[in-house]
């Protein structure tokens, strides 16, 4: 009842926005901008403000909240993705890069049933309907996002890791670089844990992404991609999201005008940020067991949305990891401890709650309170590693 509730909800949504997505106002309108200035052979100008513009207004008119082109900041190998949509007119893009998005989904259920015991007792489709209620995988739906992508990518990195093939790991999570903030603290911890094979299949799946942009812009216009992405995320008017829409660290200290000053709450977010990566480190480097990496790998996926200095709602979709490894883990290595269980669990209340998020967004524009439950969920997490004793426990999901 609960689960129907929000997808009605959700789909309530959907059905009032769905002239503005038609429209051009998602976040969906990036992808479709660049995969079109590559489509007309414009690779060199991908990064152009002015080119990005005269290509959206003809196919998303002139929006009056906007000055200027809703940019894309990704890097350009990624808009070989969307080029096969350039063939449909906008709104039918659209419709089609969901559909996608709900394939991609189905593909991280069966992936994880092969590994995650829990799952296996449920049918497929009520995982994909689970998911659904999930606050940031409904955003990625609205907005058109990739999110689900890279969800996609590190489920594949984390079934590889499950059967020890660290290098196609290392590779998998390169190829979800596009979000770069939040794959390299996730990557340096698995490193850390791990060890080198998987930075060596990093650094080599992402030096052939780097030759494969290049081909597509050109040198000049690759070096400039750094320059142009620091130069959207100062710039309010190209889009930058506000710090209070952000559940991180950088929300909850910048967020709060009142709270703290600008400068000030940049260094608290960064020393914050380098002390919650520390205690990830420290708190996941134990005797090497199963069970042990089922909890470390979902602490790497917090502390990668905790501390990338840029996380929207929809970036959390890659929070359905740590939810299904945390349920596998508590139904069985945990059956019998209600206490830790609960301990475990009662952070993550706020956040799987729709419309509380949707409160936080449109009534109070405060998302950033999210970071306190995930932080709280952070520590409830690196407590349960500090208990060890995992060779006790027999492991249903080992393969």
């Amino acid at each position: 009842m609960f689960v129907a509730g929000i997808l009605s909800l959700h789909l309530l949504f959907f059905i009032n926005l769905r002239e503005r997505i038609q429209r051009g106002y998602p976040d969906f309108t990036v992808f479709f901008t660049a995969a079109t200035i590559l489509h007309n052979g414009f690779g060199h100008q991908l990064y152009d403000e002015q080119v990005q513009y005269e290509v959206q207004k003809k196919f998303a008119g002139q929006i009056s909240s906007r000055r200027g082109p809703l940019p894309y900041i990704h890097p350009p190998y990624e808009a070989l993705i969307f080029l096969p949509l350039t063939f449909l007119p906008y709104p039918q893009a659209f419709a089609l890069w969901d559909l996608v998005n709900l394939a991609m989904l189905c593909g991280v259920g069966w992936l994880l049933r092969q590994s995650v015991r829990t799952l296996r007792a449920i049918p497929p489709w009520e995982f994909v309907v689970g998911t659904l209620a999930f606050f940031p995988v409904f955003a990625c739906f609205l907005q058109g996002q990739d999110s689900i992508l890279q969800l996609l990518f590190c489920t594949l990195g984390f079934h590889a890791l499950k059967k020890d093939s660290k290098f196609i790991a290392g590779c998998w999570f390169a190829l979800a670089m596009f979000k770069f903030q939040l794959m390299i603290p996730l990557v340096l911890l698995i490193v850390i844990w791990k060890g080198r094979r998987v930075a060596f299949g990093f650094a080599t799946a992402c030096l052939v992404l780097a030759l494969v942009s290049a081909g597509l812009v050109g040198w000049q216009s690759l070096f400039q991609y750094p320059i142009h992405v620091l130069q959207v995320g100062q710039s309010p008017g190209l889009g930058a999201v506000p710090p209070e829409l952000m559940p991180n660290l950088r929300g909850l200290f910048l967020g709060w005008p009142f709270f703290l000053s600008k400068p000030a709450g940049i260094v608290l977010a960064l020393l914050s940020s380098a002390l919650l990566f520390v205690f990830a480190a420290v708190k996941g480097r134990a005797p090497n067991h199963p069970r042990q990496f089922d909890l470390q790998f979902s602490l790497a996926v917090l502390i990668s949305g905790l501390i990338g200095w840029h996380t929207n709602a929809h970036d959390l979709c890659l929070l359905v990891l740590a939810l299904v490894l945390m349920a596998d883990y508590s139904t069985s290595a945990l059956a019998p401890e209600t206490r830790r269980r609960r301990a475990l669990w009662l952070p993550l209340l706020p956040v799987l709650i729709s419309p509380l998020w949707i409160a936080l967004w449109l009534r109070y524009g405060q998302v950033s309170v999210m970071a306190i439950p995930l932080l709280w969920w952070t520590w409830a997490i690196g407590k349960e590693l500090s208990r060890g004793g995992f060779a006790e426990v027999d492991s249903p999901n080992a393969v």
